[in-house]
């Protein structure tokens, strides 16, 4: 047998221990540092504990309602309730605990099929100390009483229904010629949208200039205000440097940080629109409930590593053919203090809310 090993807490000389029955309302995935400050700073204040303090609480039937703090990286865990504090004022540190959310998540369809999986193993098993060492795994499943189709298609839709952006899904069991397998309504989106100033570049024309060697190493700067006429060109450039896989989701297909937001965050579209007489970049994001402040947080990170190391760092190296200019480069990032990626909202802008009266969008399969 394979020796277990995991992380996790001794106590000195406990008496006993009382237990509780734990209700988790909410599992929140923490990258990079932030588990760690969590698990050697636990005393401290915590901006997820203090943005969902509200959910913790011991009722009256003795059930702890907590949150679970996964660390993305080990998939340990922190059981958390706060006692109404901003801090882990209760907590228990869980090893391994993605393996409980992720068992805790499988569909009905799934547990069928894990079971079935395992008995065909054994049988392998079986038939191995008789002897045999070849199987063909067509013959194993026609023997088993697995229908892989159903399973899969039933796990697929139980999956939908726990997504934050799906209204409804259904399977349909009874298969029908021309009818489809799956049933899926989407929310209705809302519309959040990010701005930035942008830095817009050219490189100096010799016949405007006497010849300096050094302002000809350098790039004119051509103001925003400027440039407003050149935002068609430079939004047709921008859809022509995209990839075919951002063609709905825009760089959201690139975020893998926060299930949650990924599910909620259905697409940010990038561009440039004249604000008040300048040109400026502009993220369009459509999503399907409001971001918590910490959501909202990751997405903005999201956006601004686009910015300054992704999406946009490749771009900015194109030039950009324009009637007016010749050709410029255009950068949504930099790293001066005046620099910044605000919400319509902080902006000062009012922000549309719904972008349908209609009910969600339906798809089928």
């Amino acid at each position: 047998m394979k020796k277990l090993k995991f992380n996790s807490t001794l106590n000195h000389k406990v008496n006993s221990y009382k237990t509780y029955e734990i209700s988790v309302e909410k599992v929140i995935t923490l990258y990079g540092n932030s588990f760690n400050r969590l698990k050697n700073d636990a005393l401290n204040d915590n901006p997820y504990i203090a943005e969902y303090c509200d959910l913790m609480y011991i009722d009256s039937n003795d059930v702890a309602h907590c949150l679970l703090f996964l660390d993305y990286d080990s998939g340990d865990g922190i059981l958390v309730e706060s006692e109404g504090m901003s801090y882990a004022r209760k907590s228990q540190f869980i090893p391994n605990a993605r393996a409980l959310v992720e068992n805790s998540e499988l569909t009905v369809s799934e547990q069928k099929l894990h079971k079935s999986l395992k008995k065909i193993a054994d049988k392998i098993a079986e038939l191995a100390h008789c002897g045999e060492t070849s199987f063909t795994f067509d013959k194993l499943l026609e023997e088993s009483d697995l229908d892989v189709k159903s399973v899969l298609r039933d796990s697929v839709t139980a999956m939908l229904r726990e997504r934050e952006d799906i209204q409804m899904a259904e399977s349909q069991s009874i298969e029908v010629p021309f009818q489809p397998d799956i049933t899926v309504e989407v929310k209705p989106t809302q519309e959040l949208t990010f701005y930035c100033p942008l830095r817009i570049v050219r490189e100096y024309d010799e016949s405007d200039y006497e010849f300096d060697e050094e302002v000809m190493d350098e790039m004119e700067e051509i103001p925003s205000k400027y440039a407003v006429d050149c935002a068609d060109e430079i939004n047709d450039f921008i859809q022509d440097y995209s990839e075919p896989e951002e063609e709905n989701r825009g760089l959201m297909v690139y975020f893998d940080n926060n299930p949650a937001v990924s599910e909620k965050v259905f697409s940010a579209i990038p561009s440039v629109k004249e604000i008040n007489g300048e040109l400026m970049g502009v993220f369009e994001c459509q999503i399907t409930e409001k971001l918590t402040n910490n959501e909202l947080e990751d997405l903005r990170s999201h956006l601004i590593g686009q910015c300054s190391d992704g999406f946009f760092e490749g771009m900015e190296q194109h030039p950009i053919k324009t009637a007016d200019y010749g050709e410029i480069y255009v950068s949504f990032w930099d790293d001066g203090k005046d620099w910044s990626l605000l919400t319509a909202e902080e902006m000062g802008f009012e922000q549309t809310e719904d972008l349908s009266e209609k009910p969600g969008m339906s798809m089928t399969m």
